[in-house]
């Protein structure tokens, strides 16, 4: 499997049934032959080598979610444009090309694997950063960063490392911790202000009061003024 990643064979012209059944028995195998043992020390070396993790687990989520009606008819997908969300469905009928239940279940056991993972990861140490990779199919800019810090609690972090994995963390990553990272006299006041405390739910991030960029303040009323104003863009 490894020698396959490394050396892939000659791209040739294929069918998406044909390259989604590859995908679902290359997914089959990792999963087949996950070894606990090689894992931590896969972990080790990136804890010694400071070498950190962005997982993205929100795309995996895409991956397994693509066949749930529910989940490809997100509300929030309004605020992208009519050509985005066309190209995302066009994709995802490309992935679903062909699909079985048993590619779809490869799917998710993939999702769940990497849940475990990342907690996995967590408590040996690798340094994580919050993502989601937005623009990617079904992903939606600012509001799936919210999602993947779900997830992060999901898999096994704190709700305060989740946090810190969206600001402290990278930060620390970039080496700009004076500047950035933690609410402190003379750091640069961007900050986001919710209704709720996310240390008792990571959700309440999602309940956002006032958000302070670049000095100016902008309440909850603004925010929404904002978010019709893209609506309206969006939808011409």
């Amino acid at each position: 499997m490894r020698e396959e990643l490394i050396h892939p064979p000659v791209a040739v012209r294929t069918s998406d049934t044909e390259k989604n059944l590859r995908r679902s028995h290359r997914l089959r195998r990792l999963l087949d032959t996950y070894s606990v043992q090689k894992c931590q020390a896969l972990f080790q070396r990136f804890v010694s080598n400071n070498t950190w993790k962005v997982p993205t687990l929100v795309v995996r989520r895409v991956d397994a979610s693509l066949s749930d009606n529910v989940f490809v008819h997100d509300d929030r997908f309004r605020y992208m444009s009519k050509d985005i969300r066309q190209d995302w469905d066009k994709e995802a009928a490309g992935q679903l090309a062909g699909a079985t239940p048993e590619m779809i279940a490869n799917e998710i056991g993939w999702y769940r694997k990497s849940l475990e993972l990342v907690g996995k990861m967590n408590q040996a140490g690798v340094p994580i950063m919050a993502g989601s990779d937005a623009g990617d199919m079904y992903i939606v800019p600012g509001f799936h960063l919210h999602d993947e810090l779900e997830l992060l609690v999901q898999a096994g972090l704190t709700p305060l490392q989740a946090l810190q994995a969206a600001t402290l963390n990278p930060a620390k990553y970039l080496n700009v911790t004076a500047q950035l990272g933690t609410i402190a006299p003379g750091k640069l006041a961007d900050l986001v202000v919710l209704q709720a405390n996310p240390l008792e739910d990571i959700r309440n991030t999602k309940k956002i009061q006032a958000v302070v960029l670049n000095g100016k303040y902008f309440d909850r009323a603004a925010l929404n003024s904002l978010l019709t104003k893209i609506e309206t863009l969006t939808n011409k």
